[in-house]
């Protein structure tokens, strides 16, 4: 194989890795880390439309609560040491009953 081949495939192995380096796995079921990087503390209950729990597993060893607002759709992550996100923990827990 040429030297000019044998780079030819290092710059086309190394483009795939970059292109697929930014891209979520988490459409296809694949998480391999924590969701949240941040988590919001502040009262924001009137303006979820949707809330989401995700268990401590073998890639993030947090419980992360995800909320989605009504308007914007916006998918936030919520302090899970908040007293009032402790609230909507039990409240889904009890729901799921």
């Amino acid at each position: 194989m040429s030297i000019r081949m044998s780079a030819s495939l290092v710059v086309v192995l190394l483009a795939l890795l970059t292109i697929t380096e930014g891209m979520s796995l988490r459409g296809m079921g694949a998480d391999l880390r924590c969701r949240c990087i941040e988590t919001e503390s502040r009262r924001i209950g009137k303006l979820i439309k949707k809330v989401e729990m995700f268990p401590p597993s073998s890639h993030c060893r947090d419980t992360e609560i995800i909320a989605t607002l009504s308007k914007s759709g916006q998918e936030i992550c919520l302090d899970v040491s908040a007293p009032w996100v402790k609230k909507v923990i039990e409240k889904m827990l009890a729901n799921n009953k």
